[in-house]
């Protein structure tokens, strides 16, 4: 960061926030946090109602008192001016700020500096930005990967015709001409949280046996839960499966989440190729890097900035080469000592996928050093009947919809 910095603004002095003088024109580097008038508290939330958090989810805690305060590890200062907008900023990002301290001891903000993009490893295969959400396919090369998300497996309202279509597709068994072309050159599904229903996710702690099942009347969630691994294990018998934990799988609610454990899915996991994987999660196919996440960053980063653009805050997290900033502040984390696994400082993907979104939004972001990054937000399947494909030669991204009349 501090070679950026110097780059970016030289002949500029490097100060920490102790070393500031007023009306000396400077550069610090630090954290950013957000005080954010609206921002629940934590023992306050412990005391309300459990069934008053889901109503929450879509809380907007936006408000014209919020302001933005930068700290390093000496001490904090109140920033200022309009160079910088809390409503565009969230806590936990790492920027640099240059101006000057006003005589009130506010530092006043002329121009500001993020870490990223992170360096990106040459794409020799690409030669084009792609084709947007409803393109076509622009050749015959590169091979795809499958992402789909929010297949809600066990949903009482559930239809099991786009899915059973779905798994045909993606498999191969179905269709023809180009939709045959395409199916064809598909090498692996990605498969982005919310995996199961709710109503299956709480068959998963009814395991102790039958006759428990029965009395306790998890009977029916324990049955959609093997119809679940039964359905996935049509997908990992054909080919490689990455199967990512999200909000409400079976597995820890803390960032990053740990993979399901395979005794709940022991037809499906008993597959070697099946990658039972945590969320975030970074793969290769053919030198292209993935990363994604199953949507609990951008869902936290949209409560506390005042606009609605998903794929800006999706590309925002690229700018400021930290996955998840939020953490641990508003989002669950595990405690780490020695470093963040949530930036991404070191290499940038060439794709970005965030899954359980509210509709399909694609991008291509050029960094400034060459970087190519397709930028997905992936929607629920149970709810828009849609998978995408990413190719990896070009980076075009393709939708499939698996709509019942």
């Amino acid at each position: 960061m501090l070679a950026k910095v110097k780059e970016f603004w030289p002949g500029v002095p490097v100060r920490k926030i102790l070393e500031v003088e007023p009306g000396v024109e400077c550069a610090v580097v630090g954290t950013l946090y957000k005080e954010a008038k609206l921002k629940p508290s934590v023992l306050s939330e412990y005391a309300k109602d459990k069934s008053l958090q889901a109503h929450l989810q879509g809380t907007k805690f936006v408000s014209g008192d919020d302001s933005l305060v930068l700290e390093d590890e000496g001490a904090r200062m109140q920033l200022g001016g309009s160079r910088l907008s809390p409503g565009d900023f969230v806590s936990g990002i790492c920027v640099a700020v240059k101006g000057t301290e006003t005589e009130g001891g506010h530092f006043e903000v002329s121009d500001v500096c993020f870490p990223g993009p992170a360096p990106q490893p040459r794409l020799e295969a690409a030669h084009a930005a792609g084709a947007g959400a409803g393109g076509a396919p622009r050749g015959e090369e590169g091979k795809f990967v499958a992402f789909v998300s929010g297949l809600n497996l066990g949903g009482e309202k559930q239809d099991s015709l786009p899915l059973q279509l779905f798994v045909d597709y993606v498999t191969g068994s179905l269709g023809g001409g180009a939709a045959e072309g395409l199916a064809s050159r598909i090498t692996r599904t990605v498969v982005v949280g919310n995996t199961l229903s709710s109503a299956a996710t709480r068959a998963a702690g009814a395991e102790a046996g039958e006759g428990d099942q029965a009395k306790s009347g998890q009977g029916k969630p324990v049955s959609d839960l093997k119809a679940a691994d039964l359905f996935l294990t049509q997908l990992a018998s054909s080919m490689p499966v990455d199967l990512m934990p999200g909000p409400s799988d079976p597995t820890n609610i803390s960032m990053p989440q740990q993979p399901f454990h395979r005794c709940l899915l022991p037809s499906m996991t008993r597959y070697k190729n099946v990658g039972r994987v945590t969320n975030p999660h970074q793969f290769k196919v053919d030198g292209v890097s993935f990363l994604g996440t199953s949507g609990q960053n951008i869902d936290d980063i949209m409560k506390y900035v005042d606009h609605e653009d998903r794929l800006a805050a999706i590309v925002s997290t690229i700018e400021w080469c930290h996955s998840t900033p939020t953490a641990p502040d508003t989002v669950p984390c595990f405690p780490f000592a020695d470093k963040d696994p949530f930036v991404t400082e070191k290499e940038c993907p060439h794709v970005v996928f965030v899954g359980n979104q509210p509709k399909l939004e694609t991008g291509m972001v050029s960094g400034p050093q060459g970087q190519k990054i397709r930028v997905v937000a992936l929607p629920s399947f149970a709810e828009t009947q849609t998978c995408v494909l990413v190719n990896t030669h070009d980076l075009s991204l393709h939708p499939i919809h698996f709509k019942s009349l």
